[in-house]
């Protein structure tokens, strides 16, 4: 009996040594994935973000205007004689060029006659029929007679817009009295995308008394084909401003309302930090900074910087 008491205590310790060293195992496991969970939460990456420095320049406040392009100058095409439109060459658009014929026209003595009447005139060296030809170089506006259509003297056959005549019809507002002026030369953005450079020439005198607009004539010099009554853009200076901080558009956030503005700047190494600013003019890329004055090695984050606490630690990439 003692000799089985004895192996059966003797297997008992060894259970009971084998679950101690089973929690022991356990007990280190759990340590190691906690040590492991907090190496891990404190190497988890920073935000990567971008600076920039606040610089000084000219910004200008720019307002857009519609130009309508018109033709100053048109030539009309009359008939000289009563007779018939014996030929047209004429097509509405059509680019003519002086000295071109554009009609002929048989009188209608030559129509009466027929050949008696060729047979004389051949004789004579005359002809029934007259050749009308374009007086100007320019664009065929509009048509007033066709081929076989009977024309008194003095009938307007055709409109000619004269091409060196060409230019754009701008509405300034009249309470903008110093925004443009003679001279000037303006951008003229066209809707295929071409831009053409445009002189100031004149300023009509006479207000549209219900848009309180004057008109300003820009004329353009090598514009291709432009058709009457196209509709470009064209942008002027309101304002300007000389020696003032800039700052990209991307690195000025704002509320819903655009009502308070601030940035966020580098304090340190790793820290950026909300600094509330006023703003002046701003154009599609660069926002003026009237306050507060930044000193030229301040940081301001450009990238990262949207919708981040006040106080945030950051890695800045060159």
């Amino acid at each position: 009996m003692k000799r089985n008491s004895t192996r059966f205590s003797f297997t008992a310790q060894r259970f009971w040594l084998a679950g101690i060293f089973a929690l022991t195992a356990l007990a280190f496991s759990g340590c190691g994935q906690k040590d492991s969970a907090s190496t891990t939460d404190q190497a988890a990456p920073l935000p990567e973000v971008q600076v920039t420095h606040v610089r000084r320049g000219t910004i200008q406040q720019t307002v857009e205007l519609n130009a309508t392009s018109v033709f100053r100058r048109q030539h009309v095409l009359k008939s000289p004689v009563t007779g018939y439109v014996f030929k047209s060459f004429a097509e509405p658009g059509r680019m003519v060029k002086k000295g071109a014929p554009v009609f002929v026209i048989e009188t209608k003595e030559s129509r009466a006659l027929g050949n008696s009447l060729d047979s004389l005139n051949l004789q004579l060296g005359l002809s029934g029929r007259i050749t009308i030809r374009a007086s100007v170089s320019g664009y065929v506006a509009s048509i007033s007679h066709q081929t076989g259509d009977f024309v008194p003297e003095g009938e307007p056959l055709a409109t000619l817009n004269d091409r060196n005549s060409m230019a754009f019809l701008l509405n300034v507002p009249v309470e903008w009295p110093t925004i443009i002026h003679n001279g000037m030369q303006l951008p003229v953005r066209l809707p295929d995308g071409r831009t053409l450079t445009g002189v100031v020439t004149e300023t009509l005198p006479s207000v549209d008394q219900a848009a309180q607009t004057h008109q300003v004539i820009i004329r353009v010099g090598k514009a291709g084909v432009v058709p009457e009554g196209l509709m470009a853009k064209v942008s002027l200076a309101q304002s300007e401003k000389e020696n003032t901080q800039l700052l990209p558009k991307t690195a000025v956030l704002a509320n819903e309302t655009e009502t308070h503005f601030w940035v966020m700047k580098m304090h340190g190494k790793e820290t950026a930090v909300k600094v509330p600013v006023t703003t002046g003019i701003q154009t599609a890329d660069s926002v003026e900074i009237l306050t507060p004055t930044f000193r030229p090695a301040d940081e301001i984050l450009t990238t990262g910087n949207y919708g981040v606490p006040d106080t945030l630690n950051v890695k800045v990439i060159r």
